[in-house]
């Protein structure tokens, strides 16, 4: 399906259309010099939780770019970036509509550690002064470890192969689960995956899988394993381990017979690009 670009969507609500008010912007705090702390959860230790009001700001073919909040509970982190459109959206170049309209985000921490997303959420809404624009919602892990910095990473791409969809069998990558590992896996455009092994036991099995660089989260979204030709549905990913740059996951599954035979079924996924003009950090609490 394709997406109404930001363009399109805001002239809907001028000629008529609903639209939803944030919050988060009332009570938004005017420009800072530094992050301000303006609370900790009551109910999380204080050393790791955090409300912040960053203020970052970026601008890019007219849209400005801000990072309205980053929160941080023993459960999640969660952050708000809202996008303010020109004053008129039509003059809005549609290559960079687009852009921003596929626009999604990666959330990294200054030891390389990436944060699996946990749910995410946004629409079109009002500014204060009138102005239109979208918001995005999203709820990753917890920190780790008490990072000194937090990045939010734009990027576009990581699709399934180009026309295909997830039902689609035309993207698909099958690779037999026997023989030594590691096993490389081809996923196309976006580069390759690597099986280390499976473990197997009564409840569940679990496969352990290796991706290089920062579109690792990426390529170890649609994974599945395949038992005698049933595809089984992957039910927990956890990042285990980063050394040079290799990202480790292990793959929930539900438990399989030793007999069986197995595959591992991905996906080919377009090639991703990482806005870096948008990209915003954030020195964190000690």
């Amino acid at each position: 399906m394709k997406k109404a670009t930001l363009a399109v969507l805001s002239a809907a609500i001028v000629l008529g259309g609903t639209l939803t008010t944030a919050g988060p912007y009332v009570a938004a705090q005017q420009l800072n010099a530094q992050p301000a702390v303006t609370a900790a959860a009551k109910d999380t230790d204080a050393t790791s939780a955090f409300q912040l009001t960053p203020t970052l700001k970026k601008y890019w073919g007219g849209v400005e770019f801000n990072l309205e909040y980053l929160n941080a509970t023993e459960n999640s982190t969660e952050f708000m970036i809202s996008r303010k459109l020109p004053a008129n959206p039509a003059d809005l170049d549609p290559e960079i509509d687009r852009k921003i309209t596929d626009m999604d985000y990666l959330v990294i921490d200054s030891s390389g550690w990436i944060y699996e997303r946990q749910s995410s959420s946004g629409g079109m809404f009002a500014f204060p002064d009138g102005a239109l624009g979208m918001r995005h919602e999203e709820a990753v892990e917890a920190l780790k470890d008490q990072p000194q910095e937090l990045t939010i990473k734009p990027y576009i791409g990581g699709y399934y192969d180009d026309t295909t969809t997830m039902f689609s069998d035309k993207a698909d990558v099958k690779t037999p689960l026997k023989g030594m590992y590691p096993l490389q896996v081809d996923q196309g455009k976006i580069g390759s995956i690597s099986v280390t092994g499976v473990d197997f036991s009564e409840d569940k099995t679990v496969v352990r899988v290796a991706a290089a660089g920062e579109t690792a989260p990426m390529q170890t979204t649609g994974i599945w394993l395949v038992e005698n030709g049933k595809r089984l549905d992957e039910s927990g990913k956890k990042l285990k381990s980063v050394e040079d740059g290799i990202y480790e996951y292990e793959l929930e599954f539900p438990a399989v017979g030793k007999n069986a035979s197995l595959e591992l079924l991905t996906k080919r996924m377009t090639p991703v690009t990482f806005l870096d003009n948008l990209e915003m950090t954030v020195q964190l609490p000690r």
